[in-house]
């Protein structure tokens, strides 16, 4: 029964009425009887003889009758009423009953609640209070570590220099040749400069604030080299100095550093202009040059190489492995800013965690029973911040669609199909016609394979796939989407037997993309991209500042 109709308030209950019509009825029937029995009492009243006739006689006793069978049916009635009420009232004292016990119950309930959040509100007030000693007691730390790191680096540089300076004394080689003794030492110098540069950013009270600091340091002295007469397009020099005084830097040379630090291992230069390409099966690299930008070389590394960190940790794990390589970073220049997009096949990024992603602290690893410090990604943030740039995270999903293949042969004949491509529980299959799901889908013909082009639908452009070899097992993936493809062709040509085969492949993952101003961006235009949440702010601000002037 509905809660609402039991709380609804019952009406009266109907009384049953008094048979008043059959009474009067039978009184009158009776007071005739009484004359047909006693003439003498009629001629005495002076009635009408017609009223004594035999038809009168039934007239009266069928009047009687109907009368009676009336107020019995009314009675009836009445009485099914009267029980309906009566059954009504009850429901709804039990109605009743049972909401005032559901009342105490919630009160027992809210009551019970209420203690618990208490004490859990206390707990946390006290964890709040042990938190805020803490973080004044690592403040403290930091400013010991910030100062005695300094005195550190400047005595291992020195060292490394002294070193460096003997080493190209005794054995003068151009940097970067084969056997080259300096080359160590380089490479300890740029290690110590990372690690304090990293130093640096964890010691800094706001680190978004702390790198736009060193931002307008060097775009000062941009400018001055500018005005100076220097060639704005030409790429930043290369510098043994630690930044300011190399105010920009190449993103193509930091993230081919941040690259090597991944893989573990140096990685050859791409020839000046040119763009850096690596696919291994595990990294898939494209580096095009970019505009120079103003900062810290640095940064941008760490930026980077906490990213990778990031898709590393995705990339073996059992659910996520792909034939085609789990990571994928490109590097281009699209309308004055560097952007760096990071392709990992890790798990999706939840609704409710993308508020939070970049908190210090966070770790989506730690929701899913996982150890995470929730730092890698507050580095990228505050990174990001600094550089008054851009960071967005898209979840990568496998497309649900229809395919158009066709077939070319060397024979002149073309084979056209069409491939539906369904999930099931998050992986992909070929429909076949009888509905039944497939894992690919195969075409076997007499005549060798001239190309294939296959178009999605929703999309115009059409993949065409040629120049297939007359002999060997051959796979081919899409060549619009190499980054993630979400299918591959298999051939292998045999005599009068040529088979090829369409698989659908799971492409799910998390792809993160940064946007950072140029130098030549920000001498070109001072407006910058704004935050979304700039007018939220300043709105912010204006009421405070409207409160303190109404006082």
């Amino acid at each position: 029964m509905n809660r609402n109709a039991d709380l609804t308030p019952a009406g009266p209950v109907r009384r049953v009425s008094y048979p008043w019509l059959s009474v009067l009825g039978g009184v009158l029937a009776v007071a005739y009887l009484l004359l047909l029995a006693e003439p003498e009492w009629a001629a005495l009243l002076d009635l009408p003889t017609e009223w004594f006739r035999e038809e009168v006689r039934y007239a009266v006793a069928g009047g009687f009758t109907l009368l009676l069978l009336f107020d019995l049916h009314r009675h009836r009635r009445q009485s099914v009423r009267q029980r309906e009420d009566l059954l009504a009232l009850r429901h709804h004292v039990d109605a009743l009953w049972e909401s005032k016990k559901r009342l105490q119950l919630k009160a027992h309930t809210y009551s019970s609640h209420a203690d618990k959040l208490k004490l859990f509100i206390s707990d946390k007030l006290l964890e709040y209070i042990e938190y805020d000693e803490k973080f004044l007691h690592f403040k403290s730390i930091a400013a010991e570590v910030r100062h005695n790191g300094v005195i550190s680096f400047d005595k291992v540089q020195t060292a490394l220099h002294q070193a460096l300076a003997a080493a190209e004394a005794a054995a003068p080689q151009p940097e970067g040749a084969d056997g080259d003794p300096a080359a160590d030492y380089r490479a300890a110098l740029d290690a110590m400069r990372y690690l304090w540069d990293l130093l640096d950013l964890s010691t800094a009270e706001n680190l978004a604030l702390h790198i736009g600091n060193l931002l307008c340091e060097c775009e000062e002295q941009y400018y001055q080299r500018l005005l100076h007469g220097e060639d704005a397009a030409k790429a930043p020099r290369e510098s043994t100095e630690p930044p300011p005084c190399d105010p920009a830097y190449s993103p193509q040379r930091a993230a081919l550093r941040a690259l090597e630090l991944a893989v573990h291992k140096p990685l050859p230069p791409p020839a000046e202009g040119e763009a850096y390409t690596l696919d291994n099966g595990r990294w898939r690299v494209h580096l095009e040059p970019a505009g120079a930008l103003l900062g810290n070389e640095n940064h941008y590394v760490l930026l980077l190489e906490n990213l990778l960190k990031n898709a590393q940790f995705f990339s073996g794990k059992r659910g996520y492995k792909a034939p085609f390589a789990p990571i994928a970073v490109r590097l281009t220049e699209e309308e004055g800013q560097a952007v760096l997009r990071v392709y990992n096949r890790g798990p999706h990024i939840r609704d409710e965690d993308r508020p939070n992603l970049f908190q210090l602290g966070f770790s989506t690893r730690r929701t899913r029973e996982q150890h995470g410090r929730g730092l890698g990604l507050y580095f990228v943030d505050q990174i990001v911040r600094g550089y008054e740039g851009r960071i967005t995270v898209h979840n990568v999903r496998t497309p649900e669609t229809r395919y158009t293949v066709r077939l070319a042969l060397e024979s002149g004949e073309v084979i056209t199909d069409c491939v539906d491509v369904a999930l099931d529980d998050g992986k992909p299959h070929c429909r076949t016609a009888g509905g039944e799901p497939a894992p690919m889908r195969e075409w076997t013909f007499k005549s060798p394979l001239r190309g294939v082009e296959i178009t999605p639908d929703g999309d115009p452009e059409t993949r065409r796939l040629e120049g297939f070899a007359a002999k060997g097992r051959q796979s081919r993936f899409d060549p619009y989407r190499p980054e993630h493809p979400p299918w591959w062709l298999h051939y292998q040509p045999k005599r009068n037997a040529h088979r090829i085969a369409f698989e659908p492949l799971e492409i799910g993952g998390v792809d993160f993309e940064v946007r950072l101003p140029t130098a030549e961006q920000r001498l070109a235009s001072s407006e910058l991209a704004h935050d979304d949440d700039i007018d939220a702010e300043v709105e912010r601000l204006d009421e405070q500042f409207r409160a303190r002037a109404d006082l």
